[in-house]
């Protein structure tokens, strides 16, 4: 099942944000832009705080580059598309490690090759900082009444279903019900992180303390107790194995 990949766009001037916005909704429909920035600065705080797998930047701008804004960050996780107008910057943006590196205005035949080649790397090809998300980064988008919430995977503790409806428990005991069924929110989640314990739950592995093989429940380092399906006992048992050190 493939996911929606979630982009950042950098630009201080307005209309060429609204542009590529725009274009990205309608001609790469599997990258959904989670924000934009005017500058580095804001940039950098929303690309530390949202971890996108894709982010569009300008080189141009005031104050600091584009360019500049990348030797900050050290533990680059993200594709990297660079927007410009000025040709004279290609030598510098592949020194930079860009993934892509588009001419404004940009074409949209362009970007749609871009995307693609973008979504074949992150499917075929990707490895930790270029543009993989280690499991415990991903975030999970979901829209609830109008509201939408980009979820770290890491801070799920566990997924109830509720007939159609699904319940993410979340650390600090925060609730978010959405309306898709275990099964969606399982293929949305794609993450080893996480495990069927049981028909109506998902547990997230690393916060599984305890199992009571008696009454076949899993407890969580939350208290919370769950269910556990007598079939996949032994399942269990292997992948947390695999957590186990020495």
């Amino acid at each position: 099942m493939l996911r929606q990949l979630h982009a950042l766009v950098v630009d201080d001037e307005p209309h060429c944000r609204d542009y590529l916005c725009r274009q990205l909704e309608r001609t790469c429909p599997s990258i959904t832009v989670v924000q934009t920035a005017a500058s580095a600065k804001e940039a950098e705080r929303l690309i530390r705080d949202l971890a996108p797998d894709v982010v569009f930047m300008d080189i141009h701008m005031p104050h600091q580059s584009g360019l500049d804004l990348l030797d900050a960050l050290s533990d680059r996780d993200f594709y990297l598309v660079f927007t410009t107008a000025y040709d004279e910057y290609a030598v510098e943006a592949l020194r930079k490690q860009a993934f892509d590196y588009l001419l404004k205005p940009i074409d949209r035949d362009d970007l749609q090759a871009c995307a693609r080649r973008i979504l074949m790397h992150f499917y075929h090809h990707r490895t930790p900082g270029q543009g993989a998300l280690s499991p415990a980064m991903r975030r999970l988008e979901i829209l609830t009444s109008g509201k939408r919430h980009f979820v770290r995977h890491r801070d799920i503790v566990h997924v109830e279903a509720e007939g159609s409806y699904t319940t993410l428990h979340l650390a600090g005991g925060r609730r978010i019900t959405m309306s898709k069924n275990l099964k969606r929110v399982e293929q949305m989640l794609d993450n080893e992180m996480f495990f069927r314990a049981h028909n109506s739950h998902l547990v997230q592995l690393e916060r599984v303390e305890a199992c009571n093989y008696r009454d076949n429940t899993v407890v969580l380092d939350t208290g919370a107790v769950v269910p556990m399906a007598v079939r996949k006992r032994e399942a269990l048992k292997q992948r947390l194995s695999l957590l186990m050190t020495a």
